[in-house]
């Protein structure tokens, strides 16, 4: 059996919550059907729903607004497609400035794991709500683009975490040893039962429960799974 370790992106290895209030306002801006008074606190409290960038058209429409608990399970409409394109639009505007990542700090995790992300690509991958593009261009700005990277793309395609890992063969018996680490309890929830360990990080967007580890024992986790991963693989 062999190991792999998948990691959610925002809230896991970099902070990037301002970065998608950021974009999201940009692609409102001056449009009257959109509210403009939306706090950076509205904004995070919306985001431990998120999943999809329309979910934002539900925050920020001033007709078709949602509360943050009826978007699960919510079915988008024309007008939700129609914001997640204005939302990538102004995306991938501000990422025509070189230094767009540097408003996404990476957390201390992702600086105690780059030396592992470099040394073993093949025994990580990315999954992640966040479009593939802005995780490669951001991964490469601190020069790690070197694992692979599952995103909103393939989320959409396949209908969630869940169903990438599936396609993915992570969950086939016997095969992998799967280790997924999110700051989300919503997207580990799926996952009990289907793999080996999943950790909740105790940083990040959610709120801590008593189960949640913190970057150190994470860390410790994969660095011990690596060491016997590697010694058996000699």
């Amino acid at each position: 059996m062999d190991i792999k370790f998948v990691l959610d992106f925002d809230g896991v290895l970099f902070n990037s919550a301002f970065e998608a209030f950021t974009v999201a306002n940009k692609a409102i801006v001056g449009n009257d059907a959109y509210r403009q008074d939306i706090t950076y606190e509205e904004f995070l409290a919306y985001r431990s729903v998120v999943t999809d960038a329309w979910h934002y058209n539900r925050l920020y429409s001033r007709e078709h607004a949602l509360p943050a608990s009826a978007i699960r399970g919510f079915q988008p409409e024309p007008i939700d497609w129609e914001f997640s394109q204005q939302f990538f639009a102004a995306r991938k505007e501000i990422m025509t400035d070189p230094d767009w990542p540097k408003v996404m700090p990476p957390y201390d995790f992702f600086f105690l794991l780059k030396p592992l992300l470099i040394r073993y690509p093949h025994r990580f991958a990315i999954l992640s709500t966040r479009n593939v593009g802005s995780i490669r261009e951001t991964m490469a700005f601190h020069d790690v683009d070197v694992v692979p990277v599952f995103g909103q793309e393939h989320i959409r395609e396949l209908g969630s975490k869940l169903g990438v890992a599936k396609k993915e063969h992570w969950l086939d018996p016997g095969r992998w040893l799967v280790v997924y680490v999110d700051d989300m309890n919503s997207h580990l929830e799926p996952f009990e039962g289907q793999i080996h360990l999943p950790l909740h990080a105790d940083w990040g967007y959610d709120t801590g429960t008593p189960g949640s580890l913190s970057a150190n024992q994470i860390h410790t986790i994969i660095t011990s799974l690596l060491t016997i991963a590697e010694r058996d693989a000699a």
